[in-house]
């Protein structure tokens, strides 16, 4: 079961399932990540392991710096945590690449430390994920990509009820529409 919360003055949003909550990476901690990496894992009372952000991420967080600073903008984009709750421990993280087209459709991709979670734990969080995104009305189409040889996310997309829609060379084009979720 997914729950969606607004929390504060900022309308922060939260959205939970039963083992996990879902966070809109803010500014502090990912400039913590970047410059302050160290005193964060002394000072957060959320674990993040070291393994964490993946190297895309690791790449993405100095434009995600910039973005956030640049202009007053709705946390609904960008870079949102996925943490497992009971833990408090971040355990991955779902990047939304730029805001909607026009069209509606929005590009995700995901991470998760396949080593420390079960592939339900991915498919929990993603579906959640586009479970919230289903709610906004400007988004029609959920996109995400994957690497032929990924086996745990084709099965994860399949899973989501996600149809394979390109392959070129060896990346592969996943998406689910609007209608698809009704």
């Amino acid at each position: 079961m997914t729950k969606i919360k607004k929390r504060g003055e900022n309308g922060l949003i939260e959205i939970l399932t039963n083992r996990l909550m879902i966070i809109p990476c803010s500014l502090d901690i990912a400039k913590s990540l970047v410059f302050h990496r160290k005193e964060l894992d002394k000072q957060s009372p959320i674990e993040f392991p070291i393994c964490w952000p993946s190297a895309f991420v690791k790449g993405f967080l100095p434009l995600y710096i910039e973005n956030l600073e640049s202009k007053e903008k709705k946390n609904d984009c960008g870079l949102w945590l996925i943490i497992l709750y009971e833990e408090k421990r971040i355990i991955g993280d779902i990047l939304m690449q730029g805001k909607p087209s026009k069209e509606g459709m929005v590009e995700l991709c995901y991470h998760v430390d396949e080593k420390q979670v079960d592939e339900t734990i991915a498919f929990e969080a993603v579906d959640a994920f586009i479970d919230w995104l289903t709610y906004q009305k400007f988004v029609t189409k959920v996109v995400m990509e994957c690497e032929v040889e990924q086996e745990r996310s084709i099965r994860l997309f399949e899973k989501l009820g996600m149809l394979c829609t390109e392959k070129e060379g060896r990346f592969l084009m996943w998406e689910i529409q609007k209608k698809d979720f009704e």
